[in-house]
């Protein structure tokens, strides 16, 4: 008789964890893929859900982070790829981990700052991917920059909505010592050498309980395999680990984690998707390597030694960028100082606003901007890598100063939040710098509407916010929305145009307006807005507006040149503008009650716009739609009035 003998190999576990990280992008650009070539779609061959395919296809299950910022872009323009999420985990193929809402460098901001960030980000997993934040326990620092000290507090704090996070995926080389010449890390650096000890969970010394997961240096470098070696060196490094597995209870784990963007071939090389499906491939076929979700697999682990984790964040962030072990040569150097007073500043004052008493929910609003706006703290553009660029200076990036200028926004939301708690029967007008840009702004402002414009840039109306009934909201602005590498604050965002405000009048955008105040306060304001640029055709343009007490509409009366037969005026709604965001577009529905009214309706506020016949009609839009907002044109003829209103 015949007998066979089995002999059992152990299993050795794969956690793949992708980072998807954007700012709060569109489409239209002509300096970088927008959105909807981020993503891609269910056929393309690049693009974020071709990796979600390819994972299905394999059945290999993931980790995914996606920053907040993104999560707000995708609910408004891309929901399916968020469908796809929810269908997946449904499947038992992807978990989600969590992080914080903008990204920003945690170790240069307050405890108070940090634990809004990782808040707001886990607010929205629950309001667009309805996921309970409990189940969120893993954290994705911003750039993998850890700091036990600054950051631990903050994450294991029971004021967090999860009430707070187990592990910590850093870099493997943060398990490693900088004491000492040449250090233990620095050694770690040079040579690469396998260890065991880098692939298992540690306990964090003086982390209150924190883990740490770290990240395989190798697979970072090798998936996806560019070349046939790539392919063959995380095959030699995860057979390895098979092979020792058993010499450490089974407790090992290989980590790969990266940009998502990597993987799926969007700024990066376009052939990421095909190398990544080579690796799953060969996974699929591997029974004894187990991919595994890499909380799940935490939760059922236990950790090894404490460790001391030294201050760091990924190799080539800390040498070959210039950033340095703790980023400071980044966030101090002196070309940013600029953008750290405009945050410092305006934090500041949105905080003497609010204890003078002011509407908690635009104050929400005001810090929601103060968030945004440290995405990618302090960035510079390298020289190397995936996103370097040969001739940079290696100065912040164009596009972080463009966001981090705009911190200053949040003000103008706290002047407005305070005016709600402080508001008066009477309807007032004045001219002063809000948001300390050195151009005063108009505000019209009564017990219903806080009007802003701005005479410098076309004379728009860039902020509307309803102030009669709590909470207040913002109906007019969509400040959070990507300024591409605008810094200026209110000025007409071109390509994309995706911040348009009201009152724009198409081809004089740009155009500067003098303003003239007749009316300051009383019964009903008055002002007078002029273009005054001469080389304009635009020049001599008059837009005469009024605001009563008790009105819930600005009035807007137009008298064009003889040199203008008409003029077309662009006007964007974002009907509470901080509801779009964490909730996206569902709950918002169009509203036209008779022929010379157009707007929308979100959640307990309506905005539109009205005409009275005569000599203006509707017109089409450039867009339909932008950013987080709702576009209509009204087209005149010689003179015309148009009124601007918000109920709630």
């Amino acid at each position: 008789m015949n007998t066979a003998v089995t002999v059992q190999r152990e299993v050795a576990a794969l956690a793949i964890v992708h980072h998807a990280n954007q700012y709060i992008v569109t489409d239209g650009y002509d300096n970088r893929v927008g959105i909807s070539g981020i993503v891609g779609t269910s056929s393309s061959q690049t693009g974020l859900l071709r990796v979600l395919k390819l994972h299905e296809r394999y059945s290999v299950p993931f980790s995914l982070h996606i920053s907040g910022t993104f999560l707000e872009s995708l609910a408004w323009h891309s929901p399916e790829f968020l469908s796809e999420v929810n269908r997946l985990a449904g499947l038992g193929l992807l978990e989600l981990i969590g992080g914080s809402y903008a990204q920003n460098m945690m170790r240069f901001f307050s405890p108070e700052h940090n634990l809004r960030q990782i808040n707001e980000e886990l607010l929205l997993y629950q309001s667009l991917l309805d996921w309970d934040p409990k189940r969120i326990t893993t954290f994705w620092p911003t750039e993998r920059l850890w700091e036990t000290e600054a950051m631990a507090p903050v994450l294991t704090s029971g004021q967090l909505l999860n009430g707070g996070y187990k592990h910590v995926v850093i870099d493997d080389r943060l398990l490693h010592s900088t004491t000492g010449s040449p250090s233990p890390r620095q050694l770690y650096d040079y040579y690469h050498s396998w260890d065991p000890v880098n692939f298992q969970m540690h306990r964090i010394k003086n982390g209150l309980g924190l883990c740490a997961l770290p990240i395989s240096f190798g697979l970072r470098r090798n998936i996806p395999p560019r070349t046939r070696e790539d392919l063959e060196k995380t095959q030699a490094q995860l057979e390895w680990i098979l092979d020792i597995n058993s010499d450490y209870d089974n407790q090992l784990v290989a980590i790969y984690a990266d940009d998502m963007e990597k993987v799926a071939g969007v700024g990066w090389d376009a052939r990421g998707p095909l190398q990544f499906e080579a690796t799953l491939r060969w996974l699929s076929e591997n029974p004894f390597l187990q991919p595994v979700k890499l909380a799940e697999w935490a939760a059922t682990h236990r950790a090894g030694s404490e460790r001391q984790i030294d201050t760091g964040a990924y190799a080539e962030l800390v040498d070959e960028f210039g950033a340095g072990e703790n980023y400071e040569s980044w966030y101090y150097d002196p070309r940013w100082s600029l953008y750290r007073n405009y945050y410092a500043w305006s934090e500041a004052r949105v905080r003497e606003l609010d204890s003078r008493g002011a509407d908690p929910a635009l104050i929400q609003l005001a810090w929601k901007i103060l968030l945004a706006t440290t995405w990618q703290t302090a960035w510079h553009t390298p020289r190397t890598g995936a996103h370097g660029e040969n001739l940079s200076d290696e100065g912040p990036s164009a596009w972080t100063r463009a966001i981090a200028s705009h911190s200053r926004i949040a003000v103008i939301m706290a002047e407005a939040a305070h005016w709600m708690t402080n508001k008066c029967d009477l309807a007032h007008a004045d001219l002063r710098d809000l948001d300390s840009d050195g151009e005063d702004e108009l505000v019209l402002k009564n017990d219903k509407l806080f009007a802003v414009f701005s005479p410098r840039n076309g004379g728009r109306l860039v902020y509307l916010f309803t102030v009669n009934n709590p909470p207040g909201r913002l109906v007019i602005g969509n400040p959070i929305d990507d300024w591409n590498l605008l810094e200026d604050l209110h000025a007409y965002m071109d390509v994309p145009p995706n911040h348009p405000g009201a009152l724009a009048d198409v081809g004089y955008e740009h155009d500067n307006y003098f303003t003239e105040i007749r009316v300051p306060y009383g019964d009903t304001v008055w002002a007078r807005l002029s273009n005054s640029e001469k080389k304009s055709a635009g020049f001599g343009i008059l837009k005469n507006l009024s605001l009563g007490k008790g009105e819930s509409t600005v009035r807007a009366e137009y008298s064009l040149p003889n040199s203008l037969t008409k003029l077309s005026t662009e006007i964007g709604f974002s009907p509470d503008y901080q509801q779009l965001l964490r909730m996206g577009p569902s709950a918002v529905e169009e509203c036209s009650p008779v022929k010379g009214i157009r707007g929308w309706s979100n959640e307990g506020v309506t905005v539109g716009a009205r005409l009275d016949g005569g000599y203006a009609i509707w017109d089409k839009p450039r867009q339909d739609r932008f950013g987080h907002g709702y576009l209509l044109r009204v087209t005149g003829f010689r003179g015309f009035t148009v009124w601007i209103g918000a109920e709630d």
